[in-house]
């Protein structure tokens, strides 16, 4: 079983600002820089803020009111990372200039790395109140606004990112943040005029091949963004955004082994992201190492036990493995604990809820997954097959109906219309129609299923053999289907074969009850 990928997962890793941009920058020392002694030019930057810190305490011990000295220590704190006592430096120094723009700009800045987010956007609109013409406060503004998130918050973030340029034109870096700002908000014409003044004004940077290639992932060409992220990684192999983004788009045009690689790179070197070892597991079971797939699903949990999509690949892993169907129950659960709106730990959770001859929940699982995707043929298709294990025959024919008008050209469409039309009483239109379902998917058990029984309908068992033969080899483990294929072979006369089928049910319902059966 191939696990759908989460489609607004991956909307949200190729579109974010996440690498390119990072951390909100801290704002720029207003105060003129000295020429620097021999000493402070070799010296680290943590010995340069620590001594900056030293002389500025000293002269605090002679005036506590200076506000010079206290942005000073401020700023040698904030490069110390000590952000508590840099704010309350600045504090202090508001105290005295409450007027200065710069200041307040940069105690916003503190409260952000703080964590206090919306009272650090106040601090950066009433600095930009005090100077419009403030670069800092329009630019911090700006990024605090881009990183809130939300189409209001953007757009806003947008005006201020222009007016940082304006106010000064040299920091074209402010228009990776632009790019982005216009990406998240599609509007595609803007961040393609960025990107033109950022491949003019920066020709060598990598991050403009990189952006370049994100902006051909948004108009799917994922092959121009594979190339432009390869080479944006030649260049800087150090840009991860670019890898992981490299990754994503293998995954979306299904090169398993190839996403697999890079994913596997990524986990070596970004041991404890969540996200990382989550689509390195994805990349593992697609590429068929289901026991490498499992360990890398269960280490994504270790890092977050909280992850939805985590838990829905290690129930999806240990039910492709099979014999694992109430461990593969318990992890599909629990991600539809963690997300109700998870189309995909409904849809398996039900898969493997039917597999467990649980058909009441498998349907209302089933129902759960169609309500989240209406037009969703796979999930309409089991609902439908559940609803007629459960015993409701009507229900189970409204949803063939649906399915029928939702995508007839499909193959599981056409399985849909067998079942339908078998339900009709129209047998040998049933054989066409899944017949036809089969010319379409040949891997699809439920039409070699589906075909097996409509022949047996129609009496024609040795017809029926073969394609029954095929649905056991692509599910060994469904008893109905060799159940079926046994009264195929008896009815043909081949009691032998018949005998080892009958036989093969038997065991497997032995199992069934010895997995299911209540811990002692």
């Amino acid at each position: 079983m191939k696990y759908r990928f989460p489609v607004l997962a991956l909307f949200y890793l190729l579109s974010s600002a996440r690498v390119l941009l990072g951390q909100a920058a801290p704002a720029p020392n207003p105060t003129p820089v000295a020429e620097r002694s021999h000493v402070e030019r070799f010296s680290s930057p943590r010995m340069r803020d620590e001594r900056a810190e030293t002389e500025a305490t000293k002269k605090l011990a002679a005036n506590p009111n200076d506000t010079e000295a206290l942005r000073t220590r401020a700023y040698a704190r904030m490069g110390l990372q000590r952000y508590p006592e840099a704010l309350e430096d600045l504090r202090r120094a508001l105290a005295v200039e409450p007027n200065n723009a710069t200041v307040k700009a940069n105690y916003g800045y503190v409260l952000w790395k703080l964590g206090r987010r919306a009272e650090a956007v106040t601090q950066e609109r009433e600095a930009v109140k005090l100077d419009e013409k403030n670069f800092t406060a329009q630019y911090q503004l700006g990024r605090f606004l881009m990183f809130s998130g939300g189409e209001q918050n953007l757009r806003e973030a947008a005006t201020h990112l222009r007016r940082a340029l304006e106010i000064d034109p040299r920091q074209t870096e402010i228009r990776f943040d632009l790019l982005a700002v216009y990406r998240t908000l599609g509007d595609t014409a803007q961040a393609i005029a960025q990107l033109n003044l950022l491949q003019d004004s920066r020709p060598t940077d990598p991050r403009v091949v990189y952006v370049d290639a994100l902006l051909a992932s948004d108009r799917g060409d994922l092959n121009a963004a594979i190339t432009g992220f390869r080479q944006a990684l030649r260049q800087d192999p150090t840009l991860y955004g670019a890898k992981q983004d490299l990754g994503l788009a293998l995954i979306k045009l299904k090169k398993w082994g190839e996403a697999e690689d890079v994913f596997a790179d990524l986990a070596r070197e970004q041991s404890d992201s969540v996200e990382i070892a989550y689509f390195n597991a994805l990349s593992l079971f697609n590429t068929g190492r289901s026991a490498d797939a499992e360990r890398e699903a269960r280490r994504a949990l270790r890092l977050d036990a909280g992850a939805a999509a985590a838990h829905a690949l290690l129930g999806i892993i240990l039910a492709a493995r099979g014999g694992h169907d109430a461990e593969a129950s318990d992890a599909l659960t629990q991600a539809v604990a963690l997300d109700a709106s998870s189309f995909d730990a409904r849809f398996y959770l039900g898969r493997v809820q039917y597999a467990m001859q649980d058909y009441a929940n498998a349907v209302k699982s089933l129902r759960a997954a169609v309500s989240l995707d209406q037009r969703n043929a796979e999930a309409r298709f089991f609902l439908g097959t559940a609803l007629e294990s459960a015993g409701d025959s009507e229900a189970a024919l409204t949803e063939y109906q649906e399915l029928t008008r939702i995508d007839p050209n499909s193959a599981m469409g056409q399985v849909g219309l067998g079942a339908l039309l078998v339900k009709q009483g129209k047998i040998d239109d049933a054989i066409s129609a899944l017949k036809r379902a089969i010319s379409l998917n040949a891997h699809s058990f439920e039409a070699h299923w589906a075909l097996g029984r409509a022949l047996i309908l129609a009496e024609r068992f040795s017809d029926a053999i073969e394609p029954l033969k095929v649905a056991v080899t692509l599910i060994p483990d469904r008893a109905d289907a060799h159940y079926q294929l046994g009264l195929a072979l008896k009815r043909a006369g081949r009691t032998e074969e018949a005998a080892r089928e009958f036989a093969e049910v038997e065991r497997i319902n032995r199992e069934f009850r010895t997995r299911t059966a209540p811990r002692q």
